[in-house]
This record gives structure tokens, sequence and C-alpha cells, in this order.
């Protein structure tokens, strides 16, 4: 085998997160992505979508509870992976995954075999970095969905909740270059927003005039990248002019090398806010910032 050329790419690869309700059409735009398509299907629906991908759809296993297994997925992947010519990796979804495991860990604790929900957290933080890994290496594009809930807080105020905790949220940031959110209006009508992107514009939601995604992927890529250079591109990765949630924050410091681990990162974060109340997103990202820099200068 001789080495290949590089081929510079118009756009980065598709290294993406989608959240939404069930029932947005999360699946459905996953059908969309560039194929073929490799389904880890923790959901067991992807069968309802298969006929709206316009390129052919592989599962990971026929075998329901192979999907919902972070050994099982790492294995078949790294059996089956080279020489099959899959060019997107669906993980459908992330919530079906690791859902389960907080709820053993709790139950866990709640009967006293584990001392504290640390430790019972451990088999659910190791499979994250393991299904992270299994999924990541081979270079694919991966579509990693997770899902939205409503919730109440402490003092009974509506809330919407990510079904994957802000941690593992954390994590998955590093191993991803954008974060998408179905969203509707009050019409019914859906888009994706572009809740953040690590080398490009976000903040804008660009609205399906299709009913099935068909050509979304292609879209959000030109409303992110095009009019960029690569070097508006690496100083928007570098310095941020903002975060949209704690959790991108938080990883962007880790990336940078101000921290040696998730949990110094989420401290430091939440000692800024404790300590100097900053009244607005744009204030505690400034905040931040300037506490990252201070790190890596005495670092």
């Amino acid at each position: 085998m001789t080495f290949q050329k590089m081929t510079k790419q118009a756009y980065p690869s598709r290294l993406w997160a989608l959240v939404g309700y069930p029932g947005s059409g999360k699946s459905t735009f996953a059908t969309q992505m560039a194929g073929p398509i490799l389904a880890i299907d923790a959901d067991h629906r992807f069968d309802e979508v298969l006929d709206l991908s316009p390129d052919d759809v592989l599962e990971l296993s026929n075998s329901p509870a192979d999907n919902v297994d972070a050994n099982r997925i790492t294995a078949i992947l790294a059996k089956n992976m080279p020489g099959s010519g899959i060019k997107t990796i669906v993980v459908d979804s992330l919530t079906a995954i690791i859902t389960p495991l907080v709820v053993q860990a709790m139950q866990d604790k709640e009967a006293g075999q584990v001392k504290n929900l640390a430790a019972a957290f451990r088999t659910k933080a190791l499979a994250m970095r393991q299904l992270q890994d299994a999924v990541t290496r081979w270079g694919t594009d991966c579509l990693w969905i997770y899902h939205l809930n409503d919730a109440r807080d402490a003092k009974g105020k509506a809330l919407t909740k990510a079904t994957v905790s802000a941690t593992e949220l954390a994590r998955l940031t590093r191993s991803i270059n954008m974060q998408l959110e179905v969203v509707q209006d009050k019409g019914g009508k859906r888009g994706i927003k572009v809740v953040w992107a690590r080398r490009g514009r976000d903040g804008m939601t660009l609205w399906d005039n299709s009913g099935t995604w068909a050509g979304m992927p292609e879209k959000i890529e030109a409303a992110v990248y095009d009019g960029l250079s690569k070097a508006d591109q690496a100083e928007i990765e570098q310095a941020p002019d903002h975060f949209p949630n704690p959790e991108t924050a938080i990883a962007w410091g880790l990336e940078r090398g101000a921290f040696k681990a998730l949990q110094h990162a989420r401290n430091a974060y939440e000692k800024i806010k404790r300590e100097l109340s900053p009244k607005t997103a744009e204030e505690m990202a400034t905040l931040w910032r300037a506490d990252v820099a201070r790190r890596l200068a005495v670092s």
C-alpha cells in the first residue's frame, strides 16, 4: 500500500451533536448525512426512517443489546470498520446508552453498594470515554444524537434539560465541532439551530422546507463556514467571543491546556460564577477567558 496525497476539504469533517425532543426528527436528519451510514441504533427505531436515506444504511448489529453496550459497540466497530467504506457513524441515541448507567449508579448508591455518587458514576464516565474513542477513531463523519425533556428545578420552575449530563456533554464537546438543536416555530415548521461551531459562525436557525431535512447538512455547512478563511476559522476556535453553555466553555478551557482534568476545569468555572456573580453570559465568557489565560501564563 502506497501513501496517498491528502486532499484539501471545502469544510471540516461533520463531527456533530444533535439534540431535540423525542419525535422531533433527529433520526430523519441523520438519514441526510453522507453515506454509507452506520447506525448504532440504541433507540431501536432507525428502521422507521431507512427509506429517507439516499445512500445505504448499515446496522451495527441485528442484536438490540449490542447497540446499547459500550463494550460490544467497541468490539464490533474494531472488527468491521476497517475497509467498510462507512462515511458517517450515527449514534442514535446517546441517551439510550448512558441513561441506564446513571439509573443503575443511583440505585447502587441508594442500596449502599457504593460510598458516594462519584464512585457510582465511574462506570458511566468510563463508558462515555470508551464510546467516544470507539466511534471517533475511524476518521468518518459522526452524528451524536441525544434528547431533551421537560423538567422543573428545585423551586418548581419549568426548564428544559438534556438527558445527558453537563459533565458528559463537556466530554463529548472535545470530540465534535458543532452542536445542533432541532427547533420548531409556532406554526410547526422545523429548523436546525446552530448552537455552537468550533471554527465557524453559530446562533443562526436554518428552516426545513422539505419535511425530511433534504440537503440540510449542506445548508448548515454553507451558513457556518462560507466566506471564512482558514485564519478566520482558527481565530474563532482559539478566542471565541461567547460560549452557548457551560459545557462548551469548560471543554474549551480544558483543550487550551489550562487544566489537567475535566473536574478541575468545572470547579474553576463554578468558582467564577459563585464568587464573581457575572450578570450576563457575555460577562461570564469574558471572566472565563481571562481565568484560562491567567492559568496558561503561569503554567
